[in-house]
């Protein structure tokens, strides 16, 4: 059954949209929690697909107590707890600030700005800083001995990966530096105060002057962004931090997933696991090369079925191939998922699930 080491406190769950991604998050930290681990599912996607997923009604930044289904399996283990939480990236973004300050009269006026309330609210690259604080906020939390991360589809997941160096490398800009220290009286400042004041009579005093008042603060408060942007690489570096890619099996889906193991590659980070979703078909057996004996009332539709089942039957030689073909490249172990026989919409449909994967070795 898939699982991850007993001293791993992270897992990034990656990979593109529409593989199942989500679901495969939330059957992980189920399963792990069903061996007896204390366990959060952080969702950074904005849809509401790990609620539904869980079958519960929503969820919020503040976790959820999930009931841990009652299996035969579950009965020979001591079960753990289950938890799970939407990220609400204005709470998240608020929470960066207060941290960063430790000083609550500087942190509301940032909090009170007009730019920052707009950048929180509104900038997509916001979500991302905002989930890294409470990825970082949740690992260090004792309540929680494992949290996975369901990262947003594609590129949106690589940002998150790159948001806390991203910002730290913004406020050491030299053109935020050159509009902060605008000054009439020095030559190499002197075009600072020209585009400020140009921007006053585009966009108007009050606008500026909170822009200003914005930089300055955020700019004051780099040395904690720059100490968390830190810790949070290097727990991303450490070996008790997972990334795990979730993919398709067909050539398309095997494509994408190249792309995004090389992303994470690329930032010094390695796949723990491979996981390959909606695999195969687990009701039926892998069709043999004789005719099957069909009743007497579907005689007549024995050809028809024939071929669909010998379209079944390439199709999965087909991803077998192309599974075989992803582990020998990458070298790392993987697991296939089958196609799920019901609606996944809750714990017990999502233990029953995960425990139908089946192992590969690199060399399969």
């Amino acid at each position: 059954m898939i699982s991850l080491p007993d001293d791993c406190r992270l897992a990034f769950c990656v990979g593109v949209g529409g593989v199942g991604k989500t679901t495969f998050a939330a059957a992980l930290g189920l399963n792990e929690a069903l061996r007896g681990r204390s366990v959060l599912v952080l969702t950074a996607d904005p849809a509401r697909r790990l609620a539904d997923a869980l079958g519960i009604g929503g969820l919020s930044d503040q976790a959820s107590n999930i009931s841990l289904p009652a299996t035969a399996q579950a009965e020979e283990r001591v079960q753990g707890e289950l938890h799970a939480a939407m990220l609400e990236t204005k709470t998240s973004a608020d929470e960066i600030i207060r941290r960063a300050a430790h000083d609550e009269i500087r942190a509301q006026r940032v909090l009170d700005n007009r730019i920052y309330q707009a950048f929180s609210n509104t900038l997509a690259r916001s979500h991302a800083y905002a989930a890294m604080e409470r990825v970082h906020e949740a690992v260090h939390d004792p309540r929680y001995d494992l949290v996975v991360v369901d990262t947003p589809p594609s590129q949106s997941s690589i940002e998150i990966l790159d948001a806390p160096a991203r910002l730290v490398s913004f406020l050491d800009q030299r053109v935020v530096r050159w509009f902060l220290q605008a000054s009439d009286e020095s030559p190499q400042l002197r075009g600072g105060a020209i585009a400020q004041r140009l921007l006053r009579i585009v966009a108007g005093e009050s606008l500026v002057s909170a822009l200003t008042e914005f930089l300055s603060e955020m700019a004051f408060l780099r040395e904690g962004f720059s100490a968390r942007a830190k810790d949070v690489r290097e727990l991303m570096q450490s070996t008790s931090t997972n990334f795990v890619l979730v993919s398709s099996a067909d050539a398309i889906g095997l494509e994408a997933a190249r792309s995004v193991a090389a992303e994470v590659r690329s930032r010094g980070f390695e796949l723990a696991q491979v996981v390959f979703n909606r695999a195969f078909i687990s009701e039926a057996a892998r069709p043999s090369a004789d005719l099957v004996a069909y009743p007497e009332r579907l005689a007549s539709l024995a050809p028809k079925l024939e071929r669909i089942r010998g379209l079944l039957s390439a199709e999965e030689d087909r991803k077998r191939s192309n599974i075989a073909a992803f582990c020998n490249e990458y070298g790392v172990g993987a697991w296939s998922l089958p196609e799920a026989r019901r609606p996944l919409g809750d714990p017990s449909a999502l233990a029953g699930w995960i425990e139908q994967a089946r192992p590969i070795s690199p060399s399969t």
